[in-house]
């Protein structure tokens, strides 16, 4: 079984979203080997769908496309509705072509199927499915991809967050974070810079901010990882 506190520990050191992603998929084959789609939807259908990641068959993948499958597809439909995660076995009265996507989607081995829905503050559900070869998920299992997929989720909006900082990071506040890494203190980067140390402690304090870090330390760290600076 998946150490949970070891990949939630490992996710959350990682600095890109395609890190994440790569470390998110290499803990999930450890728990099982299955198919997942991750993707955030509007509640309101007032917004463009995003799909975050699909490992599905290319094949499922055209179909699922071609038919249009999205706008029908009882696994994100229902996750509108509530904030608990469901199994597919779970749903009742489902409409002939909602009954055809299962149907479709066993030609490719899938027996079972469970989706983990995130609802955020601005109208936008997060919404992971997982399509397993085996007909029963156990408890064990479910517990151990809710718990991955919640630390992926709140990771992966971590990075899209810092990574927006980017284009906003004025090249003074970049100046001041690499001298900072360089082990300066406002002073020195001041003399350097030929600027006061009240300035520098306040660029610093705005990239701070925007890097949502509590510290130099930790907005260095972070300004590296996504490559504003060099140390």
């Amino acid at each position: 079984m998946i150490d949970i506190v070891t990949a939630s520990d490992c996710m959350e050191s990682i600095c890109s979203t395609k890190e994440l992603l790569t470390a998110y998929h290499s803990f999930l084959s450890d728990i099982s080997d299955v198919y997942f789609a991750l993707g955030r939807f509007d509640r309101f259908n007032k917004r463009d769908n995003e799909i975050i990641s699909v490992n599905y068959p290319k094949e499922w993948v055209s179909r699922y496309t071609d038919r249009k499958y999205i706008f029908d597809d009882p696994t994100i439909s229902q996750s509108a509705r509530t904030q608990i995660p469901y199994l597919w076995n779970e749903f009742r009265d489902l409409r002939p072509s909602q009954r055809a996507i299962f149907s479709d989607l066993s030609d490719f081995g899938v027996q079972a199927g469970y989706t983990i829905p995130l609802h955020a503050p601005d109208g936008m559900t997060f919404v992971a499915s997982f399509a397993f070869r085996r007909p029963i998920i156990s408890a064990a299992d479910r517990v151990a991809i809710t718990a991955l997929t919640s630390q992926f989720y709140f990771r992966y909006k971590r990075l899209l967050s810092s990574s927006s900082s980017q284009n906003v990071l004025s090249e003074r506040e970049k100046e001041c974070l690499c001298w900072a890494a360089r082990g300066k203190s406002s002073w020195e980067t001041g003399m350097i810079l030929g600027i006061t140390e009240n300035t520098v402690n306040f660029h610093i304090k705005n990239a701070l901010g925007k890097l949502q870090s509590n510290n130099r330390i930790e907005g260095v760290v972070r300004a590296i990882c996504l490559g504003l600076i060099s140390p």
